[in-house]
């Protein structure tokens, strides 16, 4: 998710969050990678990849849809500027080249970047993609985040160029704006239809769908701007089927008995795959973090309740639950395939367990506990909501189930409220006091985006975050150009877990699984849809 934050009202307006929930990092379009192989051979005309997603993705605008699976659907059929490639530099995506300040980045599109029907990308229609989150700040994820707020666009067919001017420095700029999915103008002329139809430049279109079911794509004949030297279009599979498949479980089944060829999953379910049949990719670091609600009128509001509930926390505990075991605790905001900031380790910043220390606090803040254990103050009890994804899997119900006894044993009345509509709750200031979502972002000014901004339901920070030290951190951070704002940046993070903004839990290793194809995969885990090959 991402948004604005409250120091900057004045000069930087509302922002709406974007979301990549539990498999994005970073919203990444699978965009082409120019180093990917490919087969000599053709492929033929009637292959067919049939993989699965979890959820429905909804609306499959790209400018619209920031959830992991929509971006995944996006990646088949909308490329970007750039490519984020995990551990490496920014590579070309539709730009052939760029250049960047804090507040300028100009890119330069290939010659050969072609729309699903047939017409040429112009400089003026990449323009047009983000004018149009501008024009729809209120409903697009990507406004504030990938297309900065006050920016100023300007395109020159005759040169391919592109060019951004903010007047807000922004440490990672073109970056930031190299990820936005570009639309093609029969796309924007008429944006209803994107919510049903796709108009892009990338190897796939939207051939048929059955909403929240099944979505059909085909092979763009005329597509070659992101194939690498020596690889043809026809080298990649004529048809890619994606189902909507919520239960893990039911996914590995299927693709035993051959109904899928290609499969993601997380947890437990992974030891249920014979790896010497089926080809194991490994996808995102997936992290899972707790992010507080800092209303006013919560009690988690209060630093010291929240510093409370981390100490009562067994992070490593609560880790091996919520990842079945297969992850780690987590060190920074940052994925562990992050190439922006890399290795960055603020875990000396995350509250130790300490229950005494954290009962200490609740009596200091006036919760003390009443006859039946449960803490109260001014004759309301100490209640508290956890929120979480309930299409998330079982192990991170368990997870969320042990951080639920921690608090119990405590004095706190804590809640479970599993919801396959979470982002629905936080987004219009719902009933929520912790949220354990995967949510994650590619650079730590996407954060800034996050965990900032106006309050909802009237802007994107969901949070109600209003710690001034981190906004100050956070803009002195964006005004150091790249790698050299690392440092900063990491202090504005630790600020985050000193405040119990965020409390980092742990990553967990997406796989794929697959038979009969074979693929890679980009910096947010998703499949790279030109590198699609049948084995």
């Amino acid at each position: 998710m991402k948004d604005s934050h409250s120091s900057y009202q004045s000069t930087r307006g509302r922002r709406r969050p974007a979301l990549a929930v539990a498999v994005a990092v970073g919203v990444v379009s699978a965009m082409v990678l120019g180093g990917c192989g490919g087969q000599s051979a053709g492929t033929s005309a009637d292959s067919t990849v049939t993989y699965a997603i979890q959820s429905d993705p909804g609306v499959l605008n790209p400018l619209a849809n920031a959830t992991g699976d929509g971006v995944q659907l996006a990646g088949l059929a909308y490329e970007s500027l750039l490519v984020m490639q995990a551990g490496k530099d920014p590579a070309a995506g539709i730009a052939e080249k760029w250049e960047s300040t804090t507040t300028t980045a100009t890119f330069t599109l290939k010659d050969d970047v072609t729309c699903s029907d047939g017409s040429r990308l112009t400089a003026s229609d990449v323009k047009a993609s983000f004018d149009y989150v501008t024009k729809n700040s209120a409903d697009s994820p990507y406004y504030g985040v990938y297309v900065p707020e006050g920016v100023e666009v300007t395109a020159d067919d005759a040169a391919k160029s592109v060019s951004f001017k903010v007047s807000d420095a922004q440490s990672f700029l073109a970056e930031e704006v190299g990820q936005l999915p570009i639309v093609c103008s029969a796309g924007l002329s008429d944006p209803s239809k994107l919510d049903s139809q796709t108009f892009g430049t990338g190897p796939y279109r939207l051939d048929s769908m059955t909403a929240g079911q099944t979505y059909t794509y085909k092979r763009v004949e005329s597509y070659k701007s992101g194939l690498a030297d020596g690889v043809t279009i026809d080298q990649l599979p004529q048809t890619v089927t994606v189902n909507v498949v919520t239960d893990q479980s039911t996914a590995a089944n299927m693709l035993m008995s051959g109904d899928l060829n290609l499969i993601k999953l997380t947890g437990s379910d992974q030891k249920r795959i014979d790896t010497s049949q089926y080809t194991a990719t490994t996808g995102l670091s997936s992290p899972m973090n707790a992010f507080f609600n800092q209303n006013s009128d919560r009690a988690t509001g209060s630093v010291e309740v929240r510093q409370a509930i981390a100490e009562a926390l067994d992070r490593d505990s609560v880790a091996t639950a919520i990842t079945g075991g297969l992850g780690s605790t987590t060190k920074s905001l940052l994925s562990d395939s992050s190439s922006i900031c890399a290795g960055t380790d603020s875990s000396d910043s995350i509250p130790e367990s300490d229950t005494s220390d954290a009962e200490s606090k609740l009596d200091d803040a006036g919760w003390t506990k009443g006859s039946d254990g449960t803490r109260e103050k001014d004759g309301k009890k100490l209640t508290i909501k956890i929120l979480y994804n309930s299409n998330a899997g079982s192990e991170v119900a368990a997870g969320v189930e042990l951080i639920q006894q921690e608090l119990d044993a405590i004095g706190i009345d804590a809640q479970l409220t599993p919801s396959d509509s979470y982002t629905d709750v936080i987004f219009s200031g719902g009933d929520w006091d912790i949220c354990v979502c995967g949510i994650s972002a590619s650079t730590p000014a996407e954060w800034y985006g996050i965990l900032s901004g106006d309050f909802v339901p009237d802007g994107g920070n969901w949070t109600y975050n209003d710690d001034q030290e981190y906004f100050s951190l956070a803009a002195e951070a964006s005004q150091q150009a790249g790698e050299d704002s690392c440092p900063t940046w990491q202090k504005a993070e630790k600020q985050l877990f000193t405040n119990v903004t965020v409390y980092p839990i742990a990553a967990s290793n997406e796989m794929y699984y697959s038979s009969g194809v074979t693929f890679d995969t980009d910096q947010g885990g998703n499949i790279i849809a030109k590198s699609l090959r049948m084995a």
